[in-house]
């Protein structure tokens, strides 16, 4: 057991011994979801909902969960044990109407100290399938990142890919407010409008970003580079061959990827996600 692997044992015994995971909701009855429960060792939950004031969600309508069900446990049984088991998740809640910080969000990620380490995935998203797909490959790759260095989503080499002078909307905006003497946490000024709108993933004119809301972190620049590279692998290898700074980003994509998770190599690259014949649009 190395270092990482101590500190997720010691998070998660933190957590028992506050009572957290007694709190859980319950394991899906789905005999599909829990036999890929069981290869990847993580807890799928389909009839749950949760109401609070900055966190809520609805449980998945029979018709969500049937769209969405044979596009999920396709897209999760492309990825090697291992990069499940380094994402460190947990638990998969499937919901509908998700809503964070009173925002609509397609997934999101609880995870850390404090927390049963979740991804939380909202089944209406799959109403557009290739947007479904790339959604649920987005948030886990936030679980990856998360936990791939000491230092989370900081990654200060991924900035600088594109370029000196530019800046990030959400760091451009928390820089403008702190010289202003303001706490941009308690400010949530215009620019801190959680884009979540953006993500129908339209492309970017812009070289480097797959899409805009590529532009808005660098934590979800690499989300948007890594989905779009797990279901439209072609079309974006295609652009990344005219555009340097894309290419770089997928690049050093690859090389966090088979640092962190060895079986994601070149070879996962190319004998089992180049040959995926889903986005040719």
């Amino acid at each position: 057991m190395d270092l990482k692997d101590l500190s997720v044992a010691a998070e998660r015994c933190f957590a028992k011994m506050l009572g957290v995971y007694e709190l859980q909701p319950a394991e899906t009855t789905d005999p599909e979801f829990l036999k890929l429960g069981k290869e990847y060792g993580i807890k799928f939950v389909t009839e749950d909902e949760l109401d609070c004031s900055d966190f809520s969600y609805q449980q998945a309508t029979d018709d969500q969960y049937r769209r969405a069900k044979e596009l999920i446990i396709e897209e999760l049984s492309i990825y090697p044990k291992e990069a499940i088991e380094k994402t460190r998740i947990e638990q998969i809640i499937f919901c509908s109407n998700l809503v964070v910080s009173n925002k609509r969000a397609g997934g999101t990620l609880k995870v850390g100290l404090h927390y049963v380490d979740t991804l939380f995935i909202d089944l209406s998203e799959f109403r557009n399938e290739l947007h479904g797909r790339r959604t649920l490959h987005h948030e886990l790759y936030h679980a990856i990142d998360f936990r791939d260095t000491w230092h989370g989503y900081v990654d200060a080499e991924w900035t600088r890919i594109q370029g000196m002078e530019f800046r990030y909307e959400f760091d451009a905006a928390a820089e403008m407010h702190r010289l202003l003497g303001e706490n941009p946490q308690e400010v949530m000024p215009r620019e801190f409008d959680d884009p979540y709108n953006r993500m129908s993933a339209c492309e970017s004119a812009t070289p480097g970003f797959i899409t805009d809301y590529a532009r808005y972190s660098a934590a979800e620049d690499k989300a948007e580079v890594f989905c779009h590279l797990m279901v439209s692998y072609e079309k974006v290898m295609k652009r990344a061959a005219v555009d340097a700074i894309l290419k770089r980003k997928v690049e050093r994509m690859k090389e966090l990827l088979v640092e962190y998770i060895p079986s994601m190599d070149e070879k996962f690259w190319k004998e089992t996600i180049a040959k995926r014949r889903i986005d040719f649009a």
